[in-house]
């Protein structure tokens, strides 16, 4: 994720920081910094300050709670910083009841790897679980929806917007900024680790548009399974 490949401890710093200054910038009155980063080993825990979540208010009012953690370590290489867990999470204040998650394991193989989990119940949806024998039909926090697998779920720039605009939480005066400069950011990894998943493709593409590219000795191999998996 930085221009120095291979130094774990430079770029996880460096997403902390940027995670630090997006939430600052977009939410109003969090704690000083806003997150936390702990080495585990190999892996660094990116979570908000104290592991308790960040206070979001309506009118001031505190209303709920954003529940933020990420797990980053190299990638399979050694080179890039990636993402291995994360999640981002929506807990109503009165009484700690969580109302959806999105959630992405890298590992992750009898679900979805990136999902949301809606914490709700729904009479028809329950019913339907039910006559199709799902083993907890009543509580839809028990499906996982896809949404886009390793490269292209969303980002916590999607979640801090949907918090924003969907659920009306109080926000700072330029969070639009910071959340669209954020999510170009994102979205030009994930294009370029795409790129690094697919190099033939990608080089097809930049061929119709006019490129010349010519392809490496040897050329790569082991396919990626973050193109098939869910």
């Amino acid at each position: 994720m930085s221009e120095s490949p291979g130094d774990l401890d430079q770029q996880a710093e460096e997403f902390g920081r940027e995670t630090a200054g997006l939430l600052s910038a977009a939410l109003p009155e969090l704690p000083t910094p806003p997150i936390e980063i702990l080495r585990r080993e190999a892996r660094y825990i990116i979570r908000a300050s104290g592991g308790k979540g960040l206070p979001l208010y309506v009118k001031g009012e505190q209303l709920a709670t954003l529940d933020l953690r990420l797990a980053c370590q190299l990638d399979s290489v050694g080179r890039y910083l990636a993402v291995e867990e994360s999640t981002f999470g929506l807990l109503a204040t009165l009484d700690r009841t969580p109302v959806l998650r999105i959630d992405y394991r890298r590992d992750m193989y009898a679900a979805p790897a990136a999902h949301v989990q809606v914490h709700a119940h729904r009479g028809a949806l329950s019913h339907l679980l039910s006559k199709a024998g799902h083993r907890f039909p009543h509580d839809m926090s028990a499906l996982h929806i896809p949404v886009g697998g390793a490269r292209f779920r969303p980002c916590l720039e999607d979640f801090i917007e949907f918090l924003i605009v969907e659920c009306k939480f109080d926000c700072q005066p330029s969070w639009r900024d910071c959340v669209q400069t954020g999510r170009e950011r994102w979205r030009r990894r994930q294009a370029a680790a795409v790129t690094r998943d697919m190099p033939e493709e990608a080089a097809r593409v930049l061929r119709e548009l006019g490129y010349k590219i010519e392809p490496p000795e040897p050329l790569p191999g082991n396919k990626q399974a973050t193109l098939y998996n869910w």
